[in-house]
């Protein structure tokens, strides 16, 4: 729950972090405030006190009519409108105040229900294929930043949720932890680690259930934590060594969770986006600068949701609709179904690999 009173000043906050990650402009700056300012007015003028999980919704909904009938707004402005809004109420601060799911568009506007085959077309335009997760993946570890590394590798192997991937503690990770709170590897290095995701981090809260990373992102986890206990120090020759600090690496030993921020505090979901999204950028500056033809607008596309898409995509390539059903944590097949994309040629080169089994 959170006072309506008080929204403004969550709002300075919000929109004072948010320049400093993005960089934006004072003229966007200006039209966010006025546009999540118009909201927190409407919501003081129509006597709400608070925004709950409960009403949240609701009241939503409800400014989203005004605007289109008292305030005859069109409705590309109104979407305009909204999202702004929306960007706001599921910032991490006021969600976390407000105790609520993520909220999308689609929550307060009416969608048409869509069929089957078009969100099968709809998902595989939206998942990378294997080359292009590669390159994307490939752009971060040029950055040389080993975290966002790890997260991006956890995510294209894992298919897991935002909310399962910054809840991960340490000990999820289904291998033994040395006395230096790093991970033990295994001696195959073709092994699929286990990454059991508890069921409070889980959406719907309903079950825990068991997803995989690989042999390298294990690693690359590895990788990064050593990365947040070491800094770079000069030596007498004028040469910059990475020295391991002592509290640091003393504080790493206990750690519970995995992913962290600059603070060394568990990271937020909104530093996850923007992480992505930043390196997405990155992706783009790279093809045009190395003249590369493809077919892919990272920057545009590329997303936390369609990092998952793609690990599912991925995963439904080798195995079964229930396997991959229980891999993404789906409630039903029908949601799962929609990643299932039918190759003829892999059909035939399977058919032929198997062609014993028809004699």
């Amino acid at each position: 729950m959170i006072e309506v009173d008080e929204l403004t000043d969550y709002l300075n906050e919000y929109l004072e972090e948010k320049q400093e990650v993005k960089n934006l402009t004072q003229e966007t700056i200006k039209k966010q405030t006025f546009n999540i300012s118009k909201f927190i007015e409407y919501l003081e003028k129509e006597g709400i006190g608070e925004l709950t999980d409960k009403n949240i919704k609701k009241q939503l909904r409800h400014y989203r009519r005004h605007c289109l009938k008292k305030r005859g707004n069109k409705r590309t402005t109104v979407k305009t409108y909204m999202m702004n809004i929306l960007e706001f109420i599921n910032s991490e601060d006021v969600q976390e105040e407000i105790q609520h799911e993520t909220i999308k568009m689609k929550d307060i506007i009416e969608v048409k229900a869509e069929d089957s085959e078009t969100a099968k077309k709809r998902i595989e335009k939206i998942s990378l294929t294997w080359p292009q997760s590669n390159f994307f993946l490939d752009t971060i570890e040029q950055s040389g930043n080993k975290r966002d590394y790890a997260i991006c590798r956890t995510f294209i192997d894992s298919g897991m949720r935002l909310k399962e991937l910054v809840l991960l503690n340490k000990t999820d990770i289904q291998v033994s932890i040395d006395e230096n709170g790093f991970y033990e590897l295994p001696n195959d290095t073709n092994e699929f680690i286990d990454v059991y995701l508890r069921a409070e981090t889980t959406k719907g809260e309903l079950k825990d259930r068991t997803t995989f990373i690989t042999y390298d992102t294990l690693i690359s986890l590895n990788e990064m934590m050593k990365n947040r206990i070491t800094k770079l120090r000069k030596n007498t020759n004028n040469i910059y060594r990475p020295v391991i600090q002592r509290k640091k690496a003393a504080e790493e030993v206990v750690r519970e969770e995995l992913f962290t921020n600059i603070n060394g505090k568990r990271i937020g979901k909104r530093a996850v986006q923007d992480i992505i999204k930043k390196h997405a950028r990155e992706c783009d500056q790279r093809i045009e600068n190395e003249g590369i033809e493809c077919n892919v607008n990272y920057g545009r596309d590329v997303s936390v949701h369609i990092l998952r898409h793609t690990a599912l995509s991925h995963y439904a390539e080798i195995l079964t609709v229930a396997e991959v059903q229980s891999i993404a944590g789906h409630s039903n097949s029908q949601t799962t179904d929609k990643y299932i994309h039918i190759d003829h040629e892999q059909m035939k080169q399977k058919l032929k690999v198997n062609s014993q089994r028809f004699l």
